[in-house]
């Protein structure tokens, strides 16, 4: 074993190998006995933990090292990424830095109590033990402790055609002033938005290198559920993207999220909707699931269409088709 200084008034440092891993770390101590006590525990702990299976080593894992570790690996290059790591430490600062193994049930109805008591919706109580399940996952322990919170599904907002007409009416003929860009950019990122129910992110990131004009298709790389698709533009996303080409820009629309979302409440304002929260742009993408269902598109290739993780997350729109069911009692009245 060896201790030593770096520095004449700091602690002692430990270096020592075990299995073949260097360990150089402060030990913490600013006496020579101290620090070799210090570096002695360390050196018996690693051993120790040498010796343990790999789930049992896994479970000793400190919260904070665990959310380190799944950062790097897994969230670092998703989209939302940094969300599930600030939801992982909100989660941790409530629980505590204790090993991974000892998140149980008592720990995750600590953490329940605390977010109850802030009167938090059960989404956001959710993307907390979503956080927790991944990073035990990507550490092979179990997740059975935690049992996600049932959301309710609420209203799907779609966007009738003449609602559609007025919006863009609206934002075209919005008077003349420093906006007036802003707002006729606004009313071409809508045709296209409700043309490819695209995400708002999607299609703001959009660039000109991932349109194909000639075979008329736009990819998307980069997304909330890191699921790239490529989709076939229709006659209008077509035309308006060709439109807005220009050398100066790399990306057809050059208004950010905010600069979008003033245009949009602008419209709903003067629709009289301003008191209609689900009046929002990402109903724009239920509006164009709603009109794939309703002319009979099958709900495997909406759900390729608007990238989808799962089906059960398309089939909420299932219930918008509802001439399929009728199709159905036709097929029964055979049997009558």
């Amino acid at each position: 074993m060896a201790v030593y200084l770096r520095k004449a008034d700091g602690p002692f440092y430990m270096n020592f190998t075990v299995n073949g891993e260097r360990i150089c770390k402060s030990t913490g101590k600013f006496t020579k006995k101290e620090a070799k006590l210090a570096e002695a525990v360390e050196k018996n702990k690693l051993i120790e933990e040498s010796k343990l299976p790999p789930r049992e080593k896994k479970a000793r894992t400190l919260f904070s090292d665990a959310i380190k570790k799944v950062y790097t690996e897994r969230w670092k290059n998703n989209k939302d990424g940094m969300g599930s790591l600030r939801n992982a430490e909100r989660a941790m600062a409530i629980i505590g830095d204790i090993p991974i193994g000892h998140i149980d049930d008592v720990a995750i109805a600590k953490l329940l109590r605390k977010l109850d008591a802030k009167k938090s919706k059960p989404g956001t109580v959710n993307r907390y033990l979503t956080a927790i399940k991944t990073m035990l996952r990507h550490n092979k322990l179990s997740t059975d402790d935690i049992k996600q919170r049932k959301e309710p599904k609420g209203r799907i907002r779609v966007i009738t055609k003449e609602e559609e007409i007025q919006v863009l009416n609206l934002l075209r003929t919005h008077k003349l002033n420093y906006r007036t860009n802003l707002y006729t950019e606004g009313a071409d990122l809508v045709e296209v938005l409700v043309d490819t129910g695209l995400r708002l992110s999607e299609a703001l990131n959009l660039e000109y290198k991932d349109i194909n004009f000639t075979t008329n298709i736009l990819s998307i790389w980069v997304n909330k559920g890191d699921r790239p698709r490529s989709l076939p533009m229709t006659s209008r996303v077509k035309r308006i993207l060709e439109a807005r080409h220009s050398s100066d820009t790399k990306k057809p629309f050059t208004i950010d999220k905010h600069q979008a979302g003033h245009a949009w409440n602008y419209a709903r304002k003067n629709m009289g909707f301003k008191g209609d929260k689900e009046f929002v742009m990402h109903a724009l993408r239920h509006t164009c699931a709603s009109r794939l269902v309703n002319k009979g598109i099958d709900l495997y290739v909406v759900k390729e269409w608007l990238g989808h993780s799962s089906i059960q997350v398309t089939e909420k729109y299932a219930h918008l088709a509802p001439g399929k069911l009728s199709e159905a009692a036709m097929m029964l009245e055979e049997y009558e």
